[in-house]
């Protein structure tokens, strides 16, 4: 009889723990639904006109700052107009069925439809002009999309990975020398400002 009660009382032990964690993992699962990460690393959707970076800013060594004309300029780097691309395209690979969408597009007055690889939430304040004129190579935050055939978030453009920068725990050398050049170690000493107002609305 004590035996069976010792069972019974193993199964109902089981039976609590494995319905706890059903519990927590639904949960859990509730939680990520419901507010998912905000970082979209590894996003890298297909294009309504296939651009290779990897060609044109890697192998043939177009400057960044050459398509994104805004990036010294404003908060966004902005998509490249048309036009930039019309500038090469018009003579170059013309019979290419992908610049003939382009151009057509392009004759016709309609924008291409790009789709947006990074994206931040609508309460985020970036400035790409005072982190570029900082020193702060595309690179930093974009990876290196000059060897990527299609572009694709590679950084996770969280909240606490912009603040270690801020903080100086992850500040590239390059960057640092720049806007600080007497600070040997700036642990502990922001480089940046850590207000929240600074990047958010």
């Amino acid at each position: 009889m004590f035996s069976s009660l010792n069972s019974l009382s193993t199964v109902q032990k089981l039976l609590g723990v494995t319905f706890a964690l059903v519990i927590i993992s639904s949960a859990l699962g509730a939680v990520y639904y419901f507010f998912p990460s905000a970082s979209n690393q590894g996003y890298a959707p297909v294009q309504p006109i296939p651009f290779s970076h990897k060609l044109h800013a890697g192998e043939l060594k177009i400057d960044c700052q050459y398509c994104h004309t805004n990036v010294t300029k404003s908060r966004h780097a902005t998509i490249p107009a048309m036009n930039i691309c019309m500038n090469c395209h018009r003579v170059v690979k013309t019979q290419s069925p992908h610049i003939q969408k382009l151009t057509k597009a392009y004759h016709e007055g309609k924008p291409i439809e790009w789709i947006r690889v990074h994206e931040l939430p609508d309460h985020v304040f970036f400035n790409h002009k005072s982190h570029v004129l900082k020193g702060v190579a595309c690179d930093t935050c974009h990876g290196r999309v000059q060897e990527m055939e299609r572009v694709e978030q590679v950084k996770p453009l969280e909240m606490g990975w912009c603040v270690q920068c801020h903080r100086g725990e992850t500040t590239p050398k390059k960057v640092l020398s720049k806007i600080h050049p007497d600070m040997v170690d700036p642990s502990g000493n922001p480089v940046a400002s850590v207000d929240c107002s600074t990047c958010h609305y």
